[in-house]
C-alpha cells in the first residue's frame, strides 16, 4: 500500500497557527480583557477598540490592530514594541 503525504506546512503558518491556537484556548479565562484600562495585558492588549486607540495616542503611535478578540494599539505589533521602548 502506498502512503501519500501531504506537504509539510511553512514555518511562519505553523507557528501563526500555534499562537492562534494558544490565544484561542486563553481567551475565555483571560484577566486582561476586563473593561477597565487599569487591567490591561502588559503587552497592551485590550478588551475594546476605544481603549486600544487611547492608549495608541498615549504613546505617539497610529492605528490599531485586533488580536484574537482583543484590540492592541499602535498598526501592528512591532510598532507597538518601539513604542513602548521610547515610553
Amino acid at each position: 500500500m502506498t502512503q501519500h503525504l501531504s506537504p509539510a506546512k511553512s514555518q511562519p503558518r505553523a507557528l501563526a497557527e500555534l499562537v492562534l491556537l494558544a490565544l484561542m484556548t486563553g481567551l475565555a479565562s483571560a484577566p486582561w480583557l476586563d473593561s477597565a484600562p487599569a487591567s490591561a495585558h502588559s503587552k497592551g492588549m485590550y478588551k475594546t477598540r476605544q481603549e486600544a486607540e487611547r492608549r495608541a495616542a498615549q504613546l505617539n503611535c497610529k492605528g490599531v490592530f485586533a488580536m484574537g478578540d482583543a484590540w492592541m494599539p499602535c498598526a501592528n505589533e512591532q510598532a507597538l514594541h518601539k513604542a513602548l521602548q521610547n515610553e
